[in-house]
């Protein structure tokens, strides 16, 4: 059991360390595919392969690069051992996540990284897992949902007129409302505001502040909760 756990963990930050690959290439403007093996942001010095180990690299360097010293991104980390015990606790669970929510899971946290680097969200990673939870999750047109409907017409309105909120943060909403019952689609949003609306409280510089990653956590609480 402990091996099967092991195992498991270590394939969920490896599926981790990529997402963080292709999301800091994306938002530098880098090629997916043809670019070399991964460099330190800093010094660019590319990385010897045991640095590229999941959690193990980076904690083997103390967080921070073996060639300038500078610290290395807790997002990495953060990322890798989240997707790590996203993948243990899934395969164990009485009720068993499906494969598809596993890969919205994936497609959240990619965009969580984006939204957080850059402001940026990239709608066309969107479109397979939210084409598959309509075949998988049919829509019932019922008050709940329609609720739903006219709380995301109102936060587009509100993307369009304001800058309180983006259009990428109503796409992703509209992703998650096929994967999920309204409920939980409104409870993970709610959850989302609170916990953005202490960050904003609590920090002491003014500024814009990504919300992909809130809406992204409270959809992983509110389904994954018992």
């Amino acid at each position: 059991m402990l091996l099967t756990h092991t195992l498991l963990f270590w394939i969920g930050a490896c599926w981790g360390s990529w997402l963080t690959c292709m999301a800091e290439r994306l938002s530098a403007n880098q090629s997916l595919w043809r670019q070399p093996r991964s460099a330190c942001p800093v010094c660019h010095h590319q990385l010897r392969a045991w640095q590229l180990i999941p959690l193990v690299g980076a904690a083997v360097q103390g967080w921070r690069c073996h060639d300038c010293h500078q610290p290395i991104s807790w997002y990495s980390t953060l990322l890798e051992a989240l997707c790590g015990w996203l993948l243990m606790i899934s395969w164990h669970a009485p009720n068993q996540i499906p494969l598809l929510m596993l890969g919205a899971y994936a497609v959240l946290l990619f965009n969580s990284l984006t939204d957080y680097l850059t402001f940026d969200v990239y709608p066309s990673t969107l479109l397979l897992p939210g084409g598959l939870g309509l075949l998988w999750h049919p829509l019932t047109l019922n008050a709940a949902f329609l609720s739903l409907i006219g709380l995301l017409v109102g936060l587009s309105l509100c993307a369009l007129f304001t800058n309180r909120f983006g259009l990428g943060d109503v796409d992703v909403l509209l992703m998650l409302s096929t994967l999920a019952p309204p409920a939980v689609v409104i409870e993970s949003l709610l959850l989302a505001t609170l916990a953005a609306l202490l960050i904003i409280v609590s920090r002491r510089t003014p500024g814009p502040l990504p919300f992909v990653p809130f809406i992204t956590w409270g959809f992983i609480l509110c389904t994954l909760a018992p």
